[in-house]
Parts: C-alpha cells; structure tokens; sequence
C-alpha cells in the first residue's frame, strides 16, 4: 500500500497530511491500523469492542467530518458512549447496555474527523489504576506482558503504544491518563478543570483527553475538544489561541520545582528516582532553573480524606448505574473490590464526607501556594518503575486497599484531579531492560500552553518515537 511504511512511523497529524495530499487513502490506513489490532490485540487485550466494518465504509466513502484529523483512525475508551454501540464501563452490570447518543467528547473527536475502530480496554467503571476488568480480563502492558499497562486507561496507551492507532482517547479521575502513558511509555496530558466538560461524578475530579505517540498531537486534540459543556458548574477555562500553534514558540525559561517524594511521606524505588534525576538534567541543560524543593502539605490527611470522596463517590456511581438498568448491585453483577465500594459509601456519613471535601481543600491550597514560586512541578508519575498483573488489590478491603495504594503506588497523580491543575506524563526515560518511566509535569491552573511548549521541548531533544519501532519489532519476534 502506498504510503504505508511512513505510516508507521507517524503521528495523527503526519497520517492526516498523507490522506490531504492523496498520497495514501483514508481506507488504507483504517485497514492497516485494523490489521494491527488483530495481529497485537490477541496478545495484548487493548480493545475489547470493535466496529471494524462500520469504521471502513466511513473511510471508503468519505464520510468522515472534515477537521483536522480527517481520516486518521482512533479508539474510544469504554467508559464513554458511542451512539448505538456496547458501553458498559466495564462491568457486568452494563454487559447489556447499548449508548443512545455519543457523549460530548466523542462527539467533538468525532466532528474532528476522527475514524472510530472500536473501544479500548477499562477497570470496572474505571476505579482501579490498572486495567484488570473481571469482564473483559487484564490488558498487558506490550513492554512486557507480565506487568500491568497501568489504568484506567491501559487498553488506550496500549493501543497508543503499539501503533494500533496513532492517538486513543482516555479519561483522568486520579491519574487515570497519566498512569498508563508513564507505563506504556507514551505521551498523556490531564488538562485542567473547565478546560473540557466533565462528569457531575466524583466531584468533578475527572476529565477527558487523549493519548498520543507526539506532543503535537496532543496539542491539536486540546485545540478540538476544550471547550465547557452545556450547563456546567465551574467556570470554563478556554483560550482565543491554538495550542498547535503555541508550539512553534520559542519557550520561556521556567523555574521548576523538583520533588522526589512528599518531604519523607512517601517513598519511590530506586529506578523512578533515576528517572526523574535524568529529567531534571534535561531541564537544567535546556536553561530552566531545576529547584529540589517539594510543596509542604499533610499527605495522611491528603489521602485519608481524598479515599473517603472517592469512596462516597463511587459508591453513587454504582447506584445511579444500578437504578438506570433496573437491576441491584451484588456480587453476581459486580466485581468484589465495586461491591465493597458501594457498601462502604453508605457508611460514610453526610457530615463525614462534607469534612473529607474540606480537609481535602485544604491541604491542596497548601499545595497551590507551592505554585507562587514555581511554574511547574516535576514529580514522578508513580511510586514504582513496575507492577505485576494482579498484584495491586486484595479486593476485601476497598478502603484499606486503596489507602495502601495511594501510599505505596499511586502518591503522585491524584492531586491535580482535586487542585484541578493541569498534569501530564512525558516519556522520557527508559531502564536498561527495556521499559518506560514516564516523568510528571503539573502546572498552574489554565496554563497547558506552558506545559505542551516544555514537552515539546523536551521531546526535541530527547525523543521518543525510535522506541515504538523497537516494541514493535520485539512483539513480532514473540509471534
């Protein structure tokens, strides 16, 4: 197929201005990104739904929108509708629930021209930070199937990774985009509350965006989707400028504040620590001010009080959920960790998670004063390089489970869902066997230009992109 071998090596933008110059078909690409997912997928367990049919007559017929990333091909995670189409937040409860429209976000991705392939592997109603659903099983991480792709957005950045599609959209609640992309090695950005609409759930901690192979990708997904949606609450952070274009201009130089931990509260192995030290050297030789300074904040109310709004939250999902398909939630239709959730919210008093709310707020203005002195937050993504398949919960204790998950694997990515900050992981950093480490990057809140000019930055002189033509070169030896 013409084209085809430079296909691989693009992201959405290069494959767009390959099918506007006519030098390869929109159904061309669909039908290699297709053969793709059936030659990884097998494996891998990164999409779970597909609509490869419906997805080629778009491509053949043209009948995709004109925007800018007419007829590049996409996936769609599965907490996220798709009008007329399986959507079932990956559980059993919703195994039989067909969307009746497109939520808003995959009504903007697909006014961008976007060619939908299917839907993309999640946790169970994504609550877990690894993508392991009793009713789809576990996603593999592609650099090493034993180990977890990291979730909620594992089947997406494994997608992502292994060339299946060039950009997946994903969802961040506490972490839920940049886990994985630090994982599977690609690139994830949570933009900030008001950016883009978010869910009334959870109190309003979650966003959408994408994940992707480049920065510019991932700026030009921000140009299409931002915007508020009809009726929100908060107030809507847009911007009169395209984020594509910021790109192009020279960066400022930044003070960046550099924290390893939560001044002794938390602790990292020893391949995370090598990690973010590379990323600060990049920082310093490019000319920006690297500072070892971490924000001052009580971490053990931070997270005592971030469980009980995630658990009094998660439990109204369930029950909202429940009541929408006449069905009750018990272990014959919930997994056993989503189960116990639910009990537990109903044992969390009003007056208990009105203080949690507060006593969260607090703590994270200590954390926003941090945000005075510095522009950015480097930190790691996580507290370890690796996690195994299945190891991360005993599911009989949620509440106990989760605070030991915040305190020993996931301390980091959470606090921008409560500030509202935007954050995003940047493949920068490989170990010696072979897998990514994604460093975190957390700036002041509406200020994403700042953040896409330094991975853009960063992304020039220490790219990325020769990586995936190793993964896939790795897989196809394994086959």
């Amino acid at each position: 197929m013409t084209g085809i071998k430079e296909f691989n090596e693009l992201d959405g933008i290069g494959i767009k201005e390959l099918v506007d110059r006519r030098e390869i078909k929109a159904e061309e690409v669909v039908q290699h990104s297709i053969s793709k997912i059936e030659q990884y997928n097998d494996e891998l367990n990164a999409v779970v739904y597909t609509m490869f049919e419906e997805a080629l007559k778009v491509a053949k017929e043209e009948k995709y929108a004109s925007g800018p990333f007419s007829g590049v091909p996409t996936l769609i995670k599965e907490l996220n509708d798709i009008k007329g189409h399986p959507s079932t937040q990956g559980s059993k409860l919703l195994k039989n629930q067909i969307a009746s429209k497109n939520d808003v976000v995959v009504d903007r991705l697909q006014q961008s021209g976007l060619i939908f392939l299917g839907k993309t592997n999640s946790p169970e109603f994504g609550f877990l930070p690894t993508t392991e659903p009793e009713l789809f099983g576990a996603t593999k991480n592609p650099w090493d199937p034993s180990l977890s792709s990291g979730g909620s957005s594992g089947g997406a950045a494994a997608a992502v990774a292994t060339g299946m599609v060039p950009l997946a959209q994903g969802s961040d609640g506490g972490g839920s985009i940049r886990i994985p992309s630090s994982y599977c090695g690609v690139f994830g950005l949570k933009p900030s509350r008001g950016r883009l609409p978010y869910s009334d759930y959870f109190n309003q901690l979650s966003t959408s965006h994408v994940l992707t192979k480049s920065v510019r990708d991932s700026a030009l997904a921000l140009d299409v989707l931002q915007g508020g949606g009809k009726y929100d609450t908060f107030p809507e952070i847009t911007s009169s400028d395209s984020f594509l274009q910021a790109l192009s201009e020279k960066p400022t130089k930044l003070r960046i504040g550099v924290a390893y931990d939560w001044n002794g509260q938390t602790v990292i192995d020893e391949e995370t620590r090598q990690a973010v030290t590379y990323t600060a050297s990049l920082l310093e030789a490019l000319g920006h001010e690297v500072v070892i300074e971490s924000p001052t904040f009580n971490f053990d109310v931070y997270t005592e009080q971030f469980i009980n709004v995630w658990a009094g939250s998660g439990s109204v999902i369930i029950k909202h959920v429940a009541e929408m398909v006449g069905e009750k939630p018990s272990r014959d239709n919930l997994e056993l960790l989503s189960y116990n959730l639910f009990k537990a919210g109903y044992e969390i008093s009003a007056l208990q998670y009105e203080e949690a709310r507060i006593l969260l707020q607090r703590e994270i203005k200590k954390i926003l004063s941090y945000f005075d002195q510095f522009d950015v937050l480097l930190t790691p993504v996580l507290n370890k390089s690796e996690i195994p398949l299945g190891t991360i919960y005993n599911q009989v204790d949620p509440i106990g489970d989760m605070l030991d998950n915040m305190v020993n694997y996931v301390s980091f990515p959470a606090i921008a869902n409560v500030s509202g900050q935007p954050s995003m992981s940047v493949p920068l950093y490989w170990t010696e066997s072979g897998m990514p480490i994604g460093s975190m990057f957390t700036g002041r809140l509406g200020d994403e230009k700042k953040l896409l000019q330094l991975a853009a930055e960063l992304e020039a002189v220490n790219p990325w992109q020769h990586h995936y033509k190793r993964l896939q070169h790795s897989l196809l030896k394994k086959m």
